[in-house]
């Protein structure tokens, strides 16, 4: 399976999460990774710059709305990308804070 590009914010700025997960990088950089519900495919998001834990509402970096739908999960096309993302990044540690999350709404 191969990573590919998304398309642009201009193009699909709301996107819905299942089966998601919030990965907090060590210097304190948020991602979410989830199965688009919209592009049927595993997604991992660009930097997180707020956190709705209430909403379950999250903007990114590049000015996309992530809504995170039910509950944190596992999907195994999200867990793929993320797996080929922290190698493509070189990124070895990451701390997972769903649980924080879902628990703080």
């Amino acid at each position: 399976m191969a990573l590919w590009s998304t398309h642009p914010v201009s193009e699909q700025g709301a996107l819905t999460l299942s089966d998601w997960r919030v990965m907090k990088l060590p210097d304190g950089e948020i991602h979410l990774v989830g199965y688009c519900l919209e592009n049927d495919e595993g997604r991992v998001s660009s930097p997180v710059i707020n956190l709705d834990r209430g909403t379950l509402r999250a903007n990114t970096s590049t000015g996309r709305l992530y809504i995170l739908s039910d509950g944190p999960g596992f999907h195994p096309d999200a867990m793929y990308v993320w797996g080929e993302w922290v190698k493509i990044y070189s990124i070895e540690s990451w701390t997972d804070i769903s649980d924080s999350v879902w628990n703080g709404r």
